[in-house]
């Protein structure tokens, strides 16, 4: 065995016992040449899950869904060239959902950059927009200080691993040159190590001083947007003993508790012409779904504190006065310290307004026949044990206005709400738990690629697809009136294209609905791969929900 292939051996399986001591149990595998010895390093780790995944921009959105599934960082790998470019994407998702994506591109050596050579790009800080930290390691060579190698190795993991958990999660990008040989010596797997470390966590308080004099006013609001699934349960009892009402959105977890205090219509509220006049609000977690609220926070003179637990906390969609970055439960725990203020006629009032808002969406949802009864029967199909997974675009608005008395736990990539690689986020997740995917046929064709994971892997999902042919939240927007005659080429963007093949290409079992009817006696399955495609209507679905606008304006007769 050459001093070349133990030195490539040393470095890979030092890197890969390093990524497991600080939390990595899982890598997705994009298989290519350059990338052999790390690929086989992490194949030989006794504890490390791999997934193959031959599609880099479909893999790294499959690793998204197993961090959402586990809660844990995943690391995504990849050879030289091109491949490492498809991560973009994800990595762009990662980075604003705060997301600890590991991502290791392998790379040609030095000498071999910059000359014309075959698949050597440029791949030193290429993701440099979009990453917390990132690495160009020295190369694995027998004629230099292996000691200097296996230092840096472990240094620059330790200084990565910040960002695996608490406030500064988020991407990080390791990019490693290999030279060939570059099948690592396998008589050596006594090299890796399988122990673990103690995991870094970053918490930061901070005083509440200043915010004692604002929370003795009466009308004061808690927004909740995507919690990234702390524990909210401090939210949820100060509201209690405060009499705070909470705008929950559907990725808080919190609408499932059912809890008094918890507002799921306010979207609906404010587009059917509801004012309100707030002394306070506290944001909590990240921007919610709704443009209706964020379009009334930006506009608001309300004092606004923002409590998230990043040390990047997101402004959008106002600056607010005070932010702090801790978790949500310890910035409540903490309030507990101020005087209670009278606030019941005000919390009565959300109360009434949310109470009428159920009786006429229920109401509307016995005759209404488009995608929003489809949204509103799935989520009446579904439990505690479910977990759904919503694609951006009109289900997750659907999802926001109707999620009402559903008890599944919420998803979806919230980021950069993009519409790639929603199949492949889904499928992740489905590793690790039981997944219903809502999603609409353009979101579906364009990741069509990620289907192959739950073929190759066996892993259950039901995937509900809603298909009106084209861009169904067009239809909503100014460029349905003020661009008509251009409307359906550049913003309806018709496919035409039978799903029904795709299901059958990836293994997945099919069926199709034309009316409400015979959706809602449908059964979802509990095990398999499923295809449940809804054809609807965009002209339909536009009226009708205006309609429900409409029908839930004769209940604004306040201004709260």
């Amino acid at each position: 065995m050459s001093n070349h292939t133990d030195a490539l051996t040393k470095q890979v399986f030092t890197l890969v016992s390093e990524l497991y001591a600080y939390g990595i149990r899982e890598v997705v595998i994009s298989p290519g040449s350059r990338s052999t010895p790390l690929a086989i390093a992490i194949e030989a780790h006794p504890k490390l899950k791999s997934w193959i995944h031959p599609d880099e921009r479909s893999a790294a959105f499959f690793a998204m869904g197993l961090m959402k599934g586990s809660e844990r960082p995943v690391a995504i790998l990849c050879t030289s060239g091109t491949a490492a470019a498809n991560y973009t994407p994800a990595i762009a998702e990662s980075d604003l959902s705060h997301l600890p994506l590991v991502v290791l591109t392998s790379d040609r050596p030095h000498e071999l950059r910059g000359i014309g050579a075959p698949q050597a790009i440029n791949q030193t800080n290429m993701f440099e927009n979009y990453v917390q930290y990132q690495f160009d390691f020295p190369i694995a060579d027998a004629d230099e200080s292996q000691d200097y190698l296996l230092n840096t190795i472990k240094f620059q993991i330790q200084k990565a691993s910040q960002y695996f958990y608490g406030p500064h999660r988020g991407p990080i990008h390791l990019n490693l040159p290999f030279r060939e040989p570059l099948t690592p010596n396998l008589e050596k797997v006594e090299w890796l190590n399988s122990d673990n470390k103690i995991l870094p966590h970053y918490q930061k308080t901070a005083s509440l001083n200043e915010i004692k004099t604002i929370m003795q006013k009466r009308k004061g609001l808690i927004v909740v947007g995507d919690m990234q699934h702390q524990d909210v349960d401090q939210i949820l009892t100060y509201a209690t003993i405060h009499d705070m009402p909470i705008l929950a959105d559907p990725l808080s977890q919190l609408r499932k508790e059912h809890h008094p205090n918890v507002v799921t219509t306010y979207d609906l509220l404010y587009r059917s012409g509801l004012s309100i006049n707030a002394d306070f609000i506290i944001r909590v977690g990240k921007p919610v779904i709704s443009k209706k609220v964020n379009q009334w926070l930006k506009a608001t003179e309300a004092f606004q504190i923002l409590v998230q637990n990043n040390d990047q906390p997101d402004a959008f969609p106002k600056v607010p006065h005070v932010s702090y970055e801790m978790s949500a439960n310890d910035f409540f725990r903490q309030l507990s310290e101020i005087p209670t203020v009278e606030r019941k006629n005000w919390l009565e009032k959300w109360q009434s307004l949310e109470k009428q808002a159920h009786i006429k969406i229920k109401d509307y949802l016995r005759t209404a026949t488009d995608e929003s009864a489809f949204v509103a029967n799935l989520l009446d199909k579904l439990t505690k044990e479910d977990a759904l997974f919503v694609s951006n675009s009109m289900p997750i608005r659907d999802v926001d206005n109707l999620f009402i008395d559903c008890e599944a736990e919420i998803y979806a990539n919230r980021g950069a709400n993009g519409i790639d690689g929603v199949i492949s986020t889904a499928i992740g997740m489905a590793a690790h738990k039981r997944v219903t995917l809502l999603i609409g046929d353009l979101a579906f064709y364009h990741d069509m690629n990620g289907l192959l994971m739950s073929k190759l892997n066996d892993i259950n999902l039901n995937i509900i697809l809603l298909n009106n042919d084209g861009g169904g939240i067009f239809s909503f927007l100014p460029q349905k009136s003020s661009a008509d005659i251009y409307f359906e080429r550049l913003f309806g963007t018709p496919t035409g294209l039978n799903f029904e093949h795709a299901a059958l290409l990836y293994d997945f079992s099919y069926r199709r609905f034309e009316t409400i009817e015979t959706f809602k006696y449908a059964e979802l399955s509990k095990l398999g791969a499923h295809v449940y495609e809804i054809i609807t209507n965009r002209d339909e679905n536009l009226s009708q929900h205006q309609n429900l606008y409409l029908k839930l304006s004769d209940i604004i007769d306040v201004t709260l």
